[in-house]
């Protein structure tokens, strides 16, 4: 059987992936179990190793890569030198990796609508259906007299839909479509999947040959393997970005980590496993990611380390 090609999104986590993983190797705590665990990805895909050989020579070379004199000026009392190598270096990696894996700003120029990093904006569309864009989002619109088409490039949105039997208010994305003549749901499409939650009203999803029809209070999931699944949401808490604010309850501090860095211009690493799993309930101001970084930072066993601007390194606190 030939093997299915990989989309955008997949080559974008598995770099993700394979960046982390060079990082956390580097470092001088790698433990056995790590290595273990890396082996084990390894082993899951070629595609894999190929992604972490280049972003290991990559590494490699940025040792020779000047870091701006006044970035470094910033660091040197903040740590010793081995660290502030290392955690330019890193910085450095993670940023040349988003240059050639986000598509943020070809997506845009594609756009009828657009949020920038950290925007969120609300806009009416021609029938009076309203759309709420999230950070970092990028939509298209194609009205005809039988249907009104909203494409999300990449991104999250919350429609509010003007009733119209004739004419179905339809949104896409890369992988799934969901359909739907008058009703409030978002829609997201992410590097880490794309989902449905309706919270009023009734929503058809179809994703391949799936397709399911969603009741308010419920969300389609749509899994690595292209398949569907339906679970209970909290959809007020889900979309509370509308009211800016980023509430969880009882979610990994990978996953909300994740979202804040959505609302940020650098970017976040997790180095270890132990601090991804660590769990946090709490309700956050979007427009003050800095001061939920260090609300977590109180509240949890973990450092929280800014780099140079660039780069924020999240890590298990030492005993």
């Amino acid at each position: 059987m030939a093997e299915e090609p990989k989309s955008k999104k997949d080559d974008t986590r598995i770099a993700e992936q394979a960046a982390g993983w060079v990082a956390r190797l580097q470092s001088s705590d790698a433990t056995d179990e790590d290595r273990r665990r890396f082996e084990e990805w390894l082993e899951r895909d070629p595609a894999h190793r190929e992604a972490f050989e280049e972003f290991r020579e990559l590494w490699g070379d940025l040792k020779d890569v000047p870091v701006p004199p006044d970035r470094l000026k910033k660091l040197k009392n903040a740590r010793r030198r081995a660290s502030v190598l290392r955690g330019g270096a890193l910085a450095l990696l993670v940023v040349f990796c988003a240059s050639f894996y986000q598509s943020g700003y070809i997506d845009r120029m594609r756009a009828d609508y657009y949020t920038s990093v950290g925007e969120v904006r609300t806009i009416t569309l021609d029938d009076g259906s309203q759309v709420d864009l999230n950070t970092d989002t990028a939509i298209t619109v194609d009205y005809s007299d039988s249907a009104r088409r909203i494409r999300i490039l990449h991104g999250e949105a919350y429609f509010s839909v003007a009733k119209n039997p004739q004419r179905p208010f339809i949104v896409s994305s890369d992988d799934l479509t969901a359909t739907a003549v008058g009703t409030q749901y978002a829609v997201s499409a992410q590097s880490d999947g794309d989902d449905v939650q309706v919270e009023e009203g009734r929503v058809e999803v179809h994703a391949g040959t799936e397709r399911v029809l969603l009741e308010a209070g419920f969300a389609a999931l749509l899994g690595d393997h292209g398949h569907l699944s339906v679970v209970g949401s909290a959809v007020g808490n889900a979309t509370a970005w509308r009211a800016g604010r980023l509430i969880f309850s009882d979610q990994p501090l990978r996953k909300v980590l994740a979202t804040l860095a959505r609302y940020r211009h650098d970017r976040i690493v997790i180095v270890d496993e132990d601090a991804a799993e660590q769990k946090v309930s709490g309700i956050f101001d979007l427009n003050d990611t800095d001061g939920a970084l260090r609300e977590i930072e109180s509240s949890l066993p973990v450092a929280v380390t800014p780099v140079a601007g660039l780069l924020v390194i999240v890590r298990s606190r030492s005993p």
